[in-house]
């Protein structure tokens, strides 16, 4: 059984009680006497001891240690049949989307030559989540997870053949990407806070921490894979087989929501349709500094450091002269790192504020790193720190988010989330590759750095939040 608590007024050697459950279950065994203690080690820790007591005599045969908020059995959620094969569905799909837009890209670099058109490109596509997301939150609130996101995986598959279609056939221009790109757009601003709400249902909120964590380095997994295996497809075949490739993997995941097993998913209050919705969730907002200071954060460094999608192959392609394969395998090799954040992160439940700011301080210095590497080789290697801090920030900012949202609010809390992140896309990306243009490559980075470390600096200056009570016992 896992704990989640904070411990540093304990004593060492307290046995500590928490959230109503005993943490001692004695039991006997063919005369064998077992005894589970959890008890405070000292400096904010925890230990689970197992102790047999045989003849009169008692023996600590081990113990795991918890360190601040750590818990023992983090990762028990993938006993869940729900949680695998929804979590393997979207790693395939995420293969897919990220093989898809590294193409759109390096098609629009091959068609203009220009980083603005790849910065109004990648505005199209995130615009409609920047204008609708909220919205979108509504719907994830109203309509039942599962049904909903067999829609969007539905529709975003027939955008991707049908765009894979154009660009076989030759007849493929900017006006066209353009279009394909804002309709892909508006799907997505029901899909992502969909996709983000349907979690809590998943593991509930005593494991969520954990398992926005295990979301993430799942789908860094594909982010890892699929620009590797489209810089490969693109220099033998071009860009329309990623496409291709990306619409089947739509298929794989309709199927993998259509397995679920709904009566094992966590309950979440469906909201009945009536006016003032979507104002009752700016409210709620407003109305909780817990809620309220990851979106401000978010808003601050999706807008600036955010714009991945812009940024990257621009440098890749204009500071360092390399190709679409170059592009890959930066963003693969960052993909390494955000595994290794997420898998990290996974087993901490983060403090609201502090964590927060920890990890923003880390993303911002490390960005500052990126922005002064040498050459290519020193900025293929800086990717990977990039890549943890990345994952460190964004798995912090959703759990801080989730944790603390009701979960009547979770779809509308959480598409302003992605409304943060990625909905402030269109602005920065737009702002970024005329900045591109005007200056160099490499400014883009810096600018994201100093947002980051800004937040933090931010985060830190607010008054501490009231500490948890904690029975001692």
């Amino acid at each position: 059984m896992g704990v989640v608590l904070e411990v540093a007024d304990a004593e060492r050697g307290d046995e500590v009680f928490v959230q109503g459950a005993p943490t001692r279950d004695d039991e006997a065994v063919d005369g064998l006497g077992l005894d589970t203690r959890i008890r405070a080690s000292g400096e904010g820790g925890l230990e689970r001891q197992l102790v047999i007591g045989l003849g009169g005599t008692t023996h600590v045969v081990g113990f795991t240690y918890a360190r601040d908020h750590r818990f023992v059995g983090q990762h028990s959620h993938f006993e869940s049949w729900n949680f695998r094969v929804y979590f393997a569905g979207q790693l395939l799909s995420t293969i897919g989307t990220w093989m898809q837009t590294l193409a759109q890209a390096w098609l629009v670099l091959e068609l203009t030559n220009r980083s603005d058109r790849l910065g109004i490109t990648v505005a199209l596509q995130f615009a409609p989540l920047l204008f609708f997301g909220a919205l979108g939150g509504v719907l994830a609130d109203r309509i039942e997870n599962r049904r909903l996101l067999i829609i969007t995986s539905t529709l975003s598959g027939l955008l991707s053949l049908a765009l894979g279609i154009v660009v076989a056939s030759d007849r493929v221009t900017i006006w066209w990407i353009y279009g394909f790109a804002l309709a892909y757009g508006f799907v997505m601003a029901v899909e992502r806070p969909t996709m983000q709400a349907v979690i809590f249902q998943l593991v509930g909120r005593d494991r969520l921490a954990s398992a926005i964590g295990i979301n993430a380095t799942i789908l860094t997994t594909g982010r890892l894979l699929g620009p590797g295996i489209a810089g490969l497809i693109i220099a033998r075949f071009g860009v329309a087989p990623c496409f291709f490739v990306n619409a089947a993997s739509y298929l794989i995941v309709i199927a993998a929501l259509l397995m679920l097993r709904t009566d094992q998913l966590v309950p979440r209050p469906q909201l009945q349709r009536a006016k003032g919705q979507l104002r009752e969730g700016l409210r709620y907002v407003r109305a909780h500094p817990d809620v309220m200071r990851p979106l401000i954060v978010m808003v601050v460094v999706g807008l600036v450091a955010y714009n991945f999608q812009t940024t990257m192959p621009a440098i890749v392609r204009f500071e360092f002269h390399r190709q679409a394969g170059s592009v890959g395998a930066v963003q693969s090799i960052s993909a390494i790192g955000s595994v290794f954040g997420g898998l990290f992160i996974a087993g901490i439940t983060p403090h609201p504020r502090r964590t927060l700011a920890l990890v923003s301080a880390g993303f911002g210095v490390c960005l500052l790193g990126f922005a002064m590497a040498p050459g290519f080789g020193w900025f293929l290697a800086l990717s990977i720190p990039v890549g943890v801090a990345s994952a460190a920030f964004t798995t912090v900012n959703a759990t801080v988010l989730q944790r603390a949202t009701d979960p009547a609010m979770q779809g509308r809390v959480m598409s302003l989330h992605q409304v943060a992140w990625q909905g402030t896309t269109p602005i920065g990306a737009l702002f970024m590759g005329w900045l591109i243009e005007a200056t160099s490559a490499r400014v883009p980075f810096y600018l994201g750095g100093i947002a980051a470390l800004m937040c933090a600096v931010a985060i830190i200056a607010q008054r501490s939040a009231a500490r948890p009570t904690l029975v001692v016992g």
